[in-house]
């Protein structure tokens, strides 16, 4: 049950882009700026080191940064694992698309002495903490699901719920799964801004990840990735199949498996919240239920930045095709067959 902490030794750097068998195109003459989701930059960052024809220049700064960046074209690629909202879209005026380009989870960590990996929650157990409706690690609700931790629930005290304060992808899957997890408790439209009422607010996964790791009494949303580099004790979260379920390689693929079809590009994209495969139907039983896709944002009028439409594209075919094999050790997917099918169709439209 547990999230593959084992790996953490080789995390650490790979999380980063830092390791010693990596090359970099530091001779190339083209190159490619990408800024936004911190979610993907863990992965971006090892593809840049490893690309080879051509330097990609990767930034984190939460997935609203890679939005109003790519509607000012002052990147060539805008990393997000939200699509952008109907008003985010009018205000790009140069014909943007969304390319799902990788695939993972964003995880829920804690800090609660004497309990590991595992803890049980629900949607409904997440929303009512994010909400300020429940307050304590000894609520009757989670010591319920959680008897073999009871004792130490019981001595837990006050919980401190952390959130980000950027706008962020992980805060649209994690209120997308709220919403359908518990649409009696969160009732409000998923965005990259955070609604709950109470809590801590902290840029970016590593700014949560650092509170959650830092602080007894602390839950907070995380991308996979930081869960395992900064080896904090994730949740078994409730699917729909009422299993609980943690973010893993063959969980976040069976979430995958609910929607392999990518919508038209434009406002069709974003009605249909892009790819969204929170909380999927009871059929996918060992689903991880805030498993999320994460997009490339790329405009296709205009002048790109500073690469060439050419070398955006032929990142964009290596990082959805080869690239895909550098993400394991961090808890991203490879892309179903099906999405890689039609995002070289999109590539090949830029």
């Amino acid at each position: 049950m547990t999230l593959h902490l084992k790996r953490m030794i080789c995390v650490g750097a790979a999380a980063f882009g830092v390791t010693a068998s990596t090359a970099v195109a530091s001779a190339s003459a083209s190159s490619i700026p990408e800024a936004g989701s911190s979610l993907a930059y863990p992965l971006v960052s090892i593809w840049q080191n490893h690309y080879t024809a051509a330097t990609i220049a990767a930034a984190a700064g939460g997935s609203g940064l890679g939005i109003t960046d790519i509607q000012a074209n002052s990147v060539d690629i805008g990393a997000s694992d939200a699509p952008m909202s109907s008003s985010q879209l009018s205000g790009d005026s140069h014909s943007p698309v969304e390319i799902p380009w990788a695939l993972t989870a964003t995880g829920v960590g804690y800090n609660i002495p004497g309990v590991k990996s595992g803890l049980k929650l629900s949607a409904t157990i997440l929303a009512e903490i994010y909400t300020g409706k429940i307050t304590n690690w000894s609520n009757a609700s989670i010591v319920k699901l959680n008897k073999n931790y009871a004792k130490a629930l019981k001595k837990a005290g006050k919980i401190t719920p952390v959130f980000r304060s950027d706008g962020s992808g992980d805060s649209f899957a994690f209120q997308n799964f709220l919403l359908k997890g518990a649409p009696k408790y969160w009732k409000t439209t998923p965005s990259t801004a955070f609604a709950g009422t109470v809590g801590q607010g902290e840029n970016g996964n590593a700014g949560v990840a650092g509170e959650v790791h830092s602080n007894s009494g602390t839950i907070g949303y995380i991308s996979a990735a930081y869960l395992i580099q900064q080896n904090i004790h994730v949740a078994a979260i409730e699917n729909a199949a009422g299993n609980f379920e943690v973010p893993n390689s063959a969980n976040i693929s069976n979430a995958a498996a609910s929607d392999s079809s990518i919508p038209a590009q434009g406002s069709t994209f974003t009605n249909d919240l892009g790819v969204p495969i929170q909380y999927p139907s009871k059929k996918y039983k060992t689903a991880y239920p805030v498993s999320t896709y994460t997009y490339a944002i790329v405009n296709t009028s205009g002048t790109p930045k500073s690469g060439s439409v050419s070398d955006i594209q032929a990142f964009l075919t290596w990082a959805t095709t080869t690239g895909q094999s550098y993400g394991a050790t961090l808890d991203f997917v490879p892309l179903p067959a099906k999405i890689r099918s039609a995002d070289a169709s999109i590539i090949s439209s830029i």
